[in-house]
């Protein structure tokens, strides 16, 4: 048997009908009003079949979480690879970046050196450029973003840092060690919860965290509440496909 959503609506209505046919042949109206002088009055043969249709309700149930619970850590543990994955991602692009500014302010070298005309110049708003894609690269590497911690309507951005204390506390990591700076993004709007983004000292602190991001799911106040790395526009939106595609399995 494959788990699906469906199969546990499915589960839950047949649960519910074996428990009004023995609310019905018991002639009470609730689960409370049960006890063992009510059940002695019924019927045995009619009671015995109703009994043992809710145990093997109960078996199926019970086989139905297993099913749910394996689901549930092969959707973590593809989620954690895929940050992985980004994460690597990022850190290539960091690194093919610094090696494109070392070869154009190599080659901006050289010619003046050699004053050679056939030669293009690198101008300063090209090194510039390249310079300050690699700062951003690097000052988004030491970032990462929370989806799905809520957010309350009287909310102050004084209020995040113990917020996100409850965070580092289920990953393991030192609260506020190693944070410059926490704010939500985007402009404040009812019904709706905005990313926390955190800025941190360390590429490393960073990496801790999303590693350690796992531990979440164990709490079940933290298990719809998710890290990411800090990406660009490009990245978001893949990774928002990414996301999507999930919940839908």
């Amino acid at each position: 048997m494959d788990f699906s959503v469906n199969l546990l609506h499915t589960m839950e209505k047949d649960m519910k009908f074996g428990i009004l046919q023995v609310l019905k042949a018991a002639n009470v109206s609730s689960t409370m009003e049960l006890d063992k002088s009510v059940l002695m009055k019924v019927d045995k043969d009619p009671l015995t079949i109703f009994v043992n249709s809710l145990v093997n309700l109960v078996e199926k149930n019970l086989e139905l979480c297993k099913l749910a619970a394996n689901k549930i850590d092969q959707m973590k543990s593809e989620l954690i690879e895929n940050q992985k994955e980004l994460l690597k991602k990022q850190q290539d692009q960091i690194d093919s970046v610094q090696k494109t500014v070392k070869t154009e302010i190599k080659s901006w070298a050289e010619v003046v050196k050699k004053n050679i005309n056939q030669t293009k110049l690198l101008t300063t708003k090209t090194v510039k450029e390249a310079v300050r894609a690699v700062n951003n690269e690097e000052e988004r590497s030491r970032n990462f973003i929370i989806y799905g911690l809520e957010e309350s309507a009287d909310e102050e951005e004084e209020d995040l840092p113990a917020i996100v204390c409850g965070v580092y506390d289920r990953t393991g990591f030192s609260c506020p060690a190693g944070t410059t700076d926490i704010y939500r993004l985007g402009k404040k709007t009812p019904d709706k919860t905005r990313p926390i983004k955190v800025e941190m000292e360390t590429l490393g602190d960073v990496q801790f965290m999303l590693k350690n991001a796992y531990k979440l799911r164990a709490d079940e106040h933290f298990k719809l509440v998710y890290l990411a790395p800090d990406r660009t526009k490009e990245e978001r939106k893949a990774y928002g496909k990414l996301v999507s595609e999930m919940k839908e399995l």
